[in-house]
């Protein structure tokens, strides 16, 4: 995994059908990695949750990589732990892990206080988007320890540390974060880097799909400064690439960030501005300031 080239790299994109799972896996691809992707839709994908492990596939192969989709519940240890077993019995080793899966509702409730959410929604945010990246991780480390090397990336973003719509995400994706700086403590004596990335305004196949369940303040934020879910990939294959990438080992680390570092761009050839660091809530995601409650 060095100079650009990830000819000889074997990565797992965790829920790749689609949105950033899939931009993922192809910008992995255009450095010419071997990419596995899991997910529950086969293919086909519909009006509400359009995207395919068929279509990824097809997208990782087009895009020079060679591509792999497994039916997986992530919500399930058994399901996860038969997609590390055949990555073993085929492949022999694992070089990145993106934990990227996330049980999204339909429809995602915005400014909705925390005693009025079921508790449900957390269940489900926290199993599959929290607890399914520990499970993952803990299945690829063994993968990783012989060559002495590895990545592990959390896909996250700046809801992490600003209230971003609900009690719920928000917890989700500090906990990711946070997951991602205690487990690259823990690795770090054997060469196995674990990060948190943000990606920023997400022009996503959802978005596109159902441009009515986005509140008007965030679908602006997303027309003005919004980037391709492949934009993470591009900055995930860079960190792969990154002989010295145990020097960035437990941080939180933005995509347009790395862009400016490693040299890529976005599939329009632009860099995206960065999503904020700061913690102040977004007007759009604050109910003092929003009607979408």
């Amino acid at each position: 995994m060095t100079g650009g080239s990830l000819k000889n790299c074997v990565a797992l994109v965790t829920g790749g059908s689609r949105g950033v799972g899939k931009g993922v896996a192809i910008g992995l691809a255009e450095a010419g990695a071997t990419v596995i992707v899991t997910g529950r839709t086969r293919g086909g994908g519909d009006s509400e949750w359009p995207g395919s492990l068929e279509e990824t596939v097809n997208a990782i192969n087009e895009a020079g990589g060679n591509g792999a989709g497994l039916l997986c519940d992530h919500s399930d240890d058994d399901s996860v732990q038969s997609v590390f077993e055949r990555i073993k019995r085929e492949y022999g080793h694992l070089d990145v892990l993106v934990n990227n899966v996330f049980a999204a509702p339909h429809v995602m409730p915005v400014n909705v206080p925390f005693w009025q959410i079921p508790m449900s929604l957390w269940d489900t945010m926290q199993r599959v988007g929290l607890r399914s990246h520990l499970v993952a991780s803990r299945l690829a480390v063994p993968l990783m320890l012989p060559q002495g090397r590895g990545l592990i990336v959390n896909t996250s973003s700046g809801g992490g540390i600003r209230y971003t719509f609900n009690v719920a995400f928000g917890v989700q994706k500090a906990g990711v974060d946070r997951m991602a700086r205690d487990m690259a403590h823990e690795l770090r004596g054997y060469g196995i880097a674990a990060v948190s990335i943000w990606p920023g305004y997400i022009r996503s196949e959802k978005l596109a799909a159902q441009p009515d369940r986005v509140p008007p303040a965030l679908a602006k934020l997303i027309a003005e400064r919004g980037e391709t879910p492949q934009f993470a990939g591009r900055a995930v294959a860079a960190l792969a690439a990154d002989p010295d990438v145990m020097n960035k080992t437990g941080q939180i680390l933005l995509a347009s960030e790395l862009a400016l570092e490693y040299g890529f761009t976005d599939i329009d050839g632009k860099i995206p501005p960065p999503p904020s660091r700061d913690p102040a809530p977004l007007s759009v995601f604050n109910p003092a300031t929003s009607n979408q409650a």
